[in-house]
């Protein structure tokens, strides 16, 4: 005949209508209500609760359910099974005492418990106390580190550049003296994002024309609140508070971007405040810079250690700076001899002793300008045109886009061409409108590139951006186009060879100690 399946159908029923089974032998201490409370916190249902039918008695679940009272939830998932009152009893007796005679194979509990991560101080004490009852040979001795802990930012698809811990890395790669603006300056066409100026060697916000905006020292000391009143020079404030015109695009640049989608806005006296706010606020805003702990975790992530790096468009220092920092071997190339010498200098400065390579040049002539093999393909190239960056006419961001399509799919050939087998490519890009307002879908043809010339999507994230000026953007250009402002960018990454070669990569648990401490 077979086992018999009494399970007669399962869902979701309000825990008002559950009835708590008055037979009940089960007590359940404080340390498993809180470990199992931890573990919902964390996970969520995973098994529901048995109902027998016949007597609407609950014969499993019953600590779930108060749990799930206390937390405010209104209803559970439920199993329901179809027992007399004599066969709920037994069930009811044996199902806990069963599960407990199971023996235990100390090494596959050992090896699973070295894969377990949790942020939760009460699952983590259960962990502790069922390894010191077991014996097992990876003793918690200390609390288990937080992904943040283990990998510098936790190794999700989504990473958000806003948390703290990824603000505290980010300020602690600049204190040792990146400044990937230098060399940029007020570019032929600027950028949406603010667009910045350079005095004496530093980011200095303007319009694009040599006006500059509100320095810390143009304000009194009272409260923000207080900073448009106590401002000096009451005839810039007034020009500031206008707002900027399509052809006076101080917040914007003056990109073909710039001016056909941002037009006039309103500066706040938040943003007034914001422009005071010294050394933070200059190195987070300004003329569009790579972030360094983006560049720090892909590095430590997907490059062989003391790897060789190929960037294509090399633009400011950060992604230079960081992998000499990181013991890595840097080849970048870009158009810009301005943006060479300014990255040459700081490489100088920061790394003397193993200094990034960076070539005056056209990506195109990768092959040429860069020969040899690489361990890692990583950059950030041009938003087609949505950041124009020279007047020549080789830079892929004076180009249409049919064109700048094809030239960025030969240099992407080129360069996959140039990377060693069972290794990872890494772009970073985000989608741009054309003169309609239509996106392009960049990202898309980036991917195409990449498999084209041999490689496979493996990895695809969304990098997370603080807002900055887009509320002053979104407020003009959302109302009459119903543009959503974008604070995020896609991180590609490719795979060429043999996935299974990628554990002989090595460890890449790298976030131990504070920030730059711990490189």
């Amino acid at each position: 005949m077979g086992v018999r399946n009494r399970i007669v159908g399962s869902g979701v029923e309000k825990l008002e209508n559950i009835l708590f089974n008055p037979r009940n032998w089960r007590i359940h201490p404080l340390n498993q209500q809180n470990a199992l409370n931890g573990v919902l916190d964390e996970v969520g249902w995973v098994q529901e609760v048995i109902v027998n039918q016949r007597t609407g008695n609950l014969v499993d679940g019953h600590l779930r359910c108060q749990l799930a009272a206390r937390k405010g939830e209104k209803e559970i998932p439920v199993k329901y099974v179809d027992l007399s009152e004599e066969e709920e009893a037994l069930v009811l007796a044996t199902i806990d005492p069963i599960a407990a005679m199971a023996a235990t194979d100390k090494g596959k509990l050992d090896e699973l418990f070295t894969s377990i991560q949790s942020d939760n101080a009460e699952v983590n004490k259960m962990l502790d106390e069922i390894a010191e009852k077991e014996q097992l040979h990876q003793q918690r001795k200390e609390p288990y580190k937080t992904l943040a802990e283990r990998f510098v930012v936790p190794p999700f698809s989504v990473l958000d550049s806003r948390q703290g811990y990824w603000q505290d890395r980010k300020r602690a790669w600049i204190s040792i003296g990146i400044e990937s603006e230098l060399g940029r300056g007020a570019s032929p066409g600027g950028s949406p994002r603010d667009a910045a100026t350079l005095e004496n060697g530093h980011t200095v916000r303007g319009n694009g024309k040599g006006q500059k905006m509100p320095a810390a020292e143009d304000f009194g000391s009272g409260s923000p609140g207080d900073l448009a009143s106590s401002y000096k020079n009451q005839s810039r404030l007034s020009a500031l508070q206008k707002g900027y015109k399509k052809e006076d695009t101080g917040l914007l640049g003056e990109s073909k971007q710039a001016l056909t989608h941002y037009k006039a806005s309103t500066v706040s006296t938040t943003t007034l405040n914001d422009w005071a706010g010294g050394e933070s606020a200059r190195h987070e805003s300004g003329t569009s810079i790579f972030d360094p702990v983006l560049c720090e975790i892909i590095y430590r992530w997907f490059c062989i250690k003391s790897g060789k790096v190929l960037d294509p468009f090399a633009g400011g220092s950060v992604r230079g700076i960081v992998a000499s920092v990181l013991g890595l071997d840097y080849t970048g190339i870009d158009l810009s001899k301005r943006q060479i010498e300014a990255n040459i200098e700081q490489g100088i400065t920061i790394t003397p002793d193993r200094q990034p390579k960076w070539i005056i040049g056209d990506a195109q002539d990768c092959k040429e300008l860069a020969p040899g093999e690489y361990d890692l393909i990583f950059s950030c190239p041009p938003y087609a045109n949505l950041e124009v960056y020279s007047n020549d006419p080789n830079d892929l961001s004076t180009m249409d886009y049919p064109e700048f399509k094809t030239a960025y799919h030969e240099i992407i050939s080129k360069c996959v061409s140039m990377l060693k087998d069972n290794r990872f490519a890494c772009f970073v890009v985000g989608d741009v409108r054309d003169s309609k307002g239509f996106y392009y879908n960049f990202p898309a043809n980036t991917i195409n590139a990449f498999q084209d010339a041999g490689m496979t999507l493996y990895n695809e994230a969304v990098l997370i951006t603080a807002a900055g000026s887009l509320p002053i953007r979104a407020s003009a250009a959302f109302p009459p186009y119903r543009k959503l402002g974008k604070t995020h960018q896609n991180v590609l990454i490719f795979y060429k060879g043999d996935p299974k070669a990628i554990k002989d990569f090595g460890d890449c648990e790298c976030g131990d100690g504070d920030a730059i401490d711990a490189i």
